[in-house]
């Protein structure tokens, strides 16, 4: 039988295997709407795109930041073990700044389909500096496990 470091150990990866499969799912869902959020940002033709399907990517996004505040409450309870505290912290405050760029990116996109291009574009640099954070820590942990 394990005794309880081990189980605890046990419990703390299989929430961090948990928190990083939803995040990739959800990931995958909203991918294809950003991409044609960009496109048409990139074009300057934001205005050919039907107010249904801009407010469904409203939806999604809000949908997903939503899921990913929700996993970072999970992340946050998560009982680290003593030796990946450090890195668990920091995992924390990566996922952390993760959701604030996908909040600010959700808040861009205003009524009538207009869009903070600058919000946007800060929100985009803000997720991928945090998602390039949480792959380091994630890598550390995973050595360290």
């Amino acid at each position: 039988m394990a005794n309880k470091i081990q189980q605890k150990a046990m419990h703390y990866g299989s929430v961090i295997s948990h928190v990083i499969e939803e995040t990739e799912q959800t990931q995958e869902k909203l991918d294809p709407m950003f991409k044609e959020l960009k496109t048409k940002i990139d074009g300057h033709d934001l205005a050919t795109m039907s107010a249904d399907r801009y407010n469904e990517i409203r939806q999604g996004f809000a949908a997903g930041t939503q899921t990913y505040d929700e996993l970072l409450r999970q992340l946050n309870q998560a009982q680290a073990p003593a030796r990946l505290m450090g890195n668990h912290h920091s995992l924390v405050n990566a996922f952390s700044d993760f959701v604030k760029g996908c909040q600010a990116m959700t808040e861009s996109l205003q009524d009538g389909q207009t869009i903070d291009e600058a919000q946007f574009t800060q929100a985009e640099k803000d997720q991928d500096d945090a998602t390039e954070r949480l792959s380091k820590y994630l890598t550390k942990i995973g050595a360290l496990a």
